[in-house]
């Protein structure tokens, strides 16, 4: 008999202090790291049906989904899976549980780009005969909005954003974004924004490294909503754009 690849990989984990934030939550940051963990481990795991076959793939975008919030020291179970498999792209859903009792605490999808020697190249198709039918949340397009009294803050990135790589990982983005929402909320500016949050996504357009001057700005989409974008400061060039959604607000 022919063992079956498994289709979907489920990793643990136990709530450090380090991980949360001012709150006494675990950070958006800090759920990127560990979704990402997953994906490193899913890939290298030699029962997993996915093990080595996109050989050179890089993350795209990424779409959070934040239904409860994550508290030391909670037990987590973390599911990923295929969720779709493109022309030269996949997505990969995550899943975050309390291991106590099986609510959801977030979800996750993160779209990954095929790359070859002369950038995106084919998948095999037969890879989609792998997806599993679990839901992920659904990637919301990018797109252009008046930026009213838009907020915006520089800095140069540090040596400790980049990865093994040797540009900026994909976690700290979220940051950027998390701490650039609070920080205008902070100076008072209209488009800041403090509180947990209901869902944040990413689209990811440019690396960038150590060393650069870089600038983000923030403005107001919606009630609750509010839109990012990072560019280098020489020259406007975008290298990130985030979309976040806060949570409503409840009267004690």
């Amino acid at each position: 008999m022919t063992d079956m690849p498994v289709k979907t990989q489920t990793l643990r984990h136990t709530v450090r202090g380090l991980e949360l934030d001012a709150s006494g939550v675990m950070s958006p940051g800090w759920i990127a790291r560990h979704l990402e963990h997953c994906r490193w481990e899913m890939f290298g795991a030699q029962e997993f049906a996915l093990a080595s076959k996109p050989t050179n793939v890089v993350v795209r975008a990424l779409a959070f989904e934040y239904a409860k919030p994550i508290r030391f020291p909670e037990s987590l179970e973390i599911l990923t899976w295929l969720a779709r498999v493109g022309t030269t792209s996949l997505d990969l859903g995550h899943r975050v549980t309390r291991a106590l009792d099986g609510e959801t605490l977030a979800e996750a999808r993160a779209t990954l780009v095929h790359l070859g020697p002369q950038g995106p190249a084919p998948l095999d198709p037969g890879l989609r005969e792998l997806t599993s039918e679990y839901s992920a949340p659904s990637p919301k397009p990018w797109r252009e909005s008046v930026r009213k009294s838009a907020w915006a803050r520089d800095w140069i990135v540090a040596p400790s954003d980049q990865d093994s790589f040797r540009h900026v990982n994909q976690a700290r983005y979220v940051d950027y974004i998390n701490d650039t929402r609070q920080l205008a909320a902070f100076a008072n500016a209209p488009a800041g924004a403090v509180g947990p949050l209901a869902s944040l996504q990413i689209e990811y357009i440019r690396e960038t490294h150590a060393g650069n001057p870089v600038r983000m700005q923030t403005w107001v989409t919606g009630e609750r909503a509010r839109a990012f974008e990072l560019t280098r400061k020489d020259s406007g060039e975008p290298l990130c754009r985030g979309q976040i959604q806060c949570a409503p607000t409840t009267s004690s």
